[in-house]
């Protein structure tokens, strides 16, 4: 809660401030800038500068080291459109506040900003708090994602064709099965290995700090990963170096047409190594127990409403059965060509029909059948 008090405190003073200081930003009462006055202002306008642009097409390009972003290509992705509220209905609802000014090095500081709104009934929300690096160059500054800061003094340990960058302890046998797991998927897709930068964040707030998010008001979930397959960055927020469920998906964005079907996809995932720290084996097991249990329920509905039996999707476990039943039949090849297409319950569908004969009418019969098969 701590994290809430200082922007809670401040957003009545909001409009007010914008007003007074013509920029795109309020600025904390209790901040303290740097004791020059020509950095000060060569800040404050860089960062307006940055705040005006990060949303456009190439980004804040005259704030921002784009050599940099090329090879980190996360950049500034949390905070684009952030302003936005489609709950409030409000482009500009989340506004941004310089909190606080924080020396690294000469010319060099971390610069905490809070995205925050009030609603008409004067309730603040606030959205995130970020962080993230400027650095003196000339006459104006240049913005940086956190990570680097955030990272300076962790670990670094080589792993096969893994490097990671971890803060505490490696678990080196899972390391190496990852690395193994690594070589076989690239296999499958018939490719070489990805040489990964792994990034192996404790958990999943940890993941968002390194991605330069102190606080985010729709972070509710238990375990996070990100990933730049350009430069074949991976991030972990599950304290383990063994993340084979999201190398799946890395390498589906990495290999694969830019879209693909998603449920289908996240069958491969499944089926490959299970969902929210279960094997798909238990998976399985888990949905065989969901179908005895409902011998009346078609497994049509579970399906396409994506109900869940705790934390396990049972839809993503039928995508799986199913992935795993062309896998045995007719080899990966098919795997890949059943997950290709469009994002839509309209293509997974379509796929059904033309790998499985599956419809709505019948996919009951054939799930149950698979399912007693399995």
């Amino acid at each position: 809660m701590k994290y809430l008090s200082l922007p809670f405190l401040l957003l009545a003073l909001l409009p007010a401030a914008l007003t007074a200081q013509q920029l795109r930003f309020s600025l904390s009462p209790s901040l303290s800038f740097p004791p020059d006055s020509l950095v000060k202002n060569r800040l404050l306008t860089s960062l307006d500068g940055f705040l005006q642009d990060k949303d456009r097409p190439g980004g804040a390009a005259g704030y921002t080291d784009t050599a940099y972003l090329r090879r980190y290509q996360m950049g500034f992705d949390e905070i684009q459109f952030i302003e936005n509220s489609k709950k409030y209905n409000d482009s500009n609802f989340f506004r941004p506040q310089l909190t606080n000014i924080i020396k690294i090095n000469p010319g060099e500081y971390l610069i905490k900003l809070a995205f925050a709104g009030v609603t008409s009934d004067r309730q603040p929300v606030v959205r995130k708090l970020y962080s993230m690096v400027a650095r003196e160059k000339a006459d104006k500054f240049i913005f940086y994602p956190a990570v680097d800061y955030v990272v300076k003094d962790w670990q670094h340990k080589q792993v096969g064709r893994i490097h990671y960058v971890y803060p505490h302890t490696l678990d080196l046998s899972a390391a190496k099965r990852f690395d193994e797991f690594n070589t076989a998927l690239a296999a499958k897709f018939g490719v070489k290995p990805v040489a990964l930068t792994y990034y192996h964040c404790s958990s999943a707030q940890e993941l968002l700090r390194v991605k330069g998010v102190d606080f985010d008001a729709t972070a509710s979930y238990l375990r996070r990963g990100d990933s730049d397959e350009e430069n074949n960055i991976f991030m972990s927020g599950i304290n383990s170096p063994l993340y084979k469920h999201d190398l799946v998906h890395f390498y589906c964005a990495k290999f694969l047409p830019k879209q693909t079907c998603r449920p289908a996809e996240e069958g491969l995932a499944y089926y490959m190594d299970g969902g929210w720290g279960e094997s798909y084996e238990k998976c399985l097991k888990t949905l065989k127990d969901y179908a005895a249990a409902h011998p009346d329920t078609n497994l049509y509905e579970p399906f396409k409403n994506n109900l869940s039996a705790g934390d396990i999707s049972l839809k993503h476990t039928i995508s799986a059965l199913l992935v795993a039943t062309l896998d045995k039949r007719e080899g990966f090849a098919q795997v890949l060509a059943f997950i290709r297409g469009e994002n839509t319950d309209e293509r997974m569908l379509k796929n059904m029909q033309q790998f499985f004969g599956i419809t709505p009418q019948n996919f009951n019969e054939k799930v149950r059948k698979l399912l007693t098969a399995g």
